[in-house]
């Protein structure tokens, strides 16, 4: 019998105390991983099996079939070098070329669908008398982190070769009426006929995503799922969860556990973003329930997690972010594991308890073990506020100038701003006045590449305060 997504009336999911079991698990990780880097220098600390595959080796492919080896390693340089020459392109080449990148790399068939429900909605502002470029960018923008968050989670790296190509393509001038005819050779994009066949990088990718299957077998499933999704990428939520509940009855129809786990997963993140928090935390776990993808647990834990700790629930907040710390390690997602561990520490920071701090030298640890430059940056922050928090301004400096030297690597100016304004306000606690006023400063310059008025009103004022 099918179960209707507006009637889900299961208690939300509680996971017991899993702290202890996950210190131990992460102690034996670490010196696992300690014994195995020793051991075997080249091999990837963060995969069990795979071959590390560093994301330039894959750039490097990606980059042969461009005109000229021109590469994508450092956009802003190539924008500049090209706008120098030319630096027009129409919307219409650089849609074609985002296609035949999705191609290259061997998308598979729910991401390409996911991918080109974000060009369809580009596509269809490019045929309007006045595109809206902010749209057309947003999604296009969207469209790439998809492309890239396959890349990384199939490569076991962060990759950004796919965004950092669209930003380059940003900082020229580009004619948002679509025009076919309209070709600037010095953007062009060719994919030889072996690259998208033979590629040894594309036959590695396609043969882990096969043994993980990330669509529904069957096909009326999976376009029920597709148009699903699809009204979600439109910000139609009722008519989406409405198609959903008919993709969650044909999934009950075909006992597909795995899809109907990520149908609820999908109307959980409907609910969450419009504040039905109860539906959410329904939805989330009936999700849980149905899976035995580490991904997706982990997804939902993290999900409810954050509602509760919104809601100032702190014991079934931090009894999620356990468990998805423990999901995360499954699923080899170190960025995560990081995450949540930052904030059980910061919800114990916040009661002053100092066990806070065994919390944050974990998070620290394993993000220092990704190239994950905001999550770096997010956990010196945090450790920042904590040492604040608790008196110890030496300590406090230290983190905030962490954050801020990753935070800039990342291009983060508006973190950026912030970590300088919180270390301002800490030499302003010790009356050293000019080196307060150095920071705010600092913070001010940053704070004028964003559009957070508030900011940088604030840091304007402490500023007039100590002239």
């Amino acid at each position: 019998m099918g179960l209707n997504l507006n009637s889900i009336y299961q208690r939300p999911y509680f996971v017991q105390d899993r702290r202890n079991q996950i210190k131990k698990r992460e102690d034996e990780e670490r010196s696992a991983s300690n014994a195995q880097r020793e051991e075997q220098p080249d091999q990837n600390s963060k995969s069990k099996g795979l071959q590390y595959v560093d994301t330039s080796t894959y750039s490097s492919i990606y980059n042969s079939n461009i005109k000229d080896q021109q590469t994508v390693t450092y956009p802003n340089e190539v924008a500049t070098a090209l706008a120098q020459r030319n630096p027009k392109i129409n919307i219409a080449q650089i849609l074609k070329d985002f296609k035949n990148t999705a191609i290259a790399i061997g998308t598979p068939a729910e991401l390409k669908e996911e991918v080109g429900g974000y060009l369809a909605l580009i596509e269809k502002q490019v045929t309007k008398e006045t595109p809206n470029s902010k749209i057309i960018k947003s999604n296009l923008k969207n469209a790439a982190s998809i492309l890239d968050n396959y890349i990384s989670e199939t490569l076991n790296k962060d990759s950004k070769v796919v965004e950092n190509w669209v930003d380059a393509l940003f900082l020229q001038q580009i004619d948002f009426k679509y025009d076919e005819e309209d070709i600037n050779s010095a953007f062009l994009v060719k994919f030889p006929e072996e690259t998208l066949n033979r590629s040894e990088q594309t036959e590695e990718i396609q043969e882990k995503v096969q043994t993980t299957p990330l669509i529904p077998q069957d096909e009326e499933l999976k376009k029920l799922f597709i148009k699903a999704k699809k009204m979600t990428y439109a910000n139609k939520p009722k008519e989406a969860i409405l198609a959903f509940q008919t993709a969650l009855n044909r999934a009950n129809e075909v006992s597909d556990k795995e899809t109907q786990s990520k149908i609820f997963l999908e109307v959980g993140k409907i609910y969450d973003e419009h504040d039905y928090l109860a539906q959410a935390l329904k939805s989330y776990n009936q999700s849980i329930k149905r899976t035995t993808d580490c991904n997706v647990k982990t997804r939902a834990h993290y999900s409810m997690a954050e509602i509760y700790n919104d809601a100032n629930q702190t014991e079934p907040a931090i009894d999620h972010y356990f468990s998805t710390v423990s999901y995360a390690g499954e699923a080899e997602n170190l960025s995560v594991q990081s995450k949540s561990l930052i904030k059980i520490a910061n919800i114990y920071s916040d009661m002053y308890e100092k066990k806070a701090f065994d919390y944050y030298e974990v998070a620290d640890t394993i993000a220092e073990e990704t190239d994950n430059l905001k999550i770096k940056g997010y956990v010196s922050s945090s450790i920042g506020d904590a040492y604040d928090k608790f008196g110890d301004s030496p300590e406090a400096l230290k983190a905030y100038s962490k954050a801020v030297k990753n935070y800039i690597e990342a291009d983060s100016p508006q973190k950026v701003a912030q970590n300088y304004f919180n270390a301002a306000g800490i030499m302003l606690d010790h009356n050293y006045e000019d080196k307060a006023k150095g920071l705010l400063e600092k913070a001010q310059k940053f704070a004028q590449k964003t559009d957070d008025i508030s900011l940088m009103t604030e840091i304007e004022n402490t500023l007039i305060s100590i002239s």
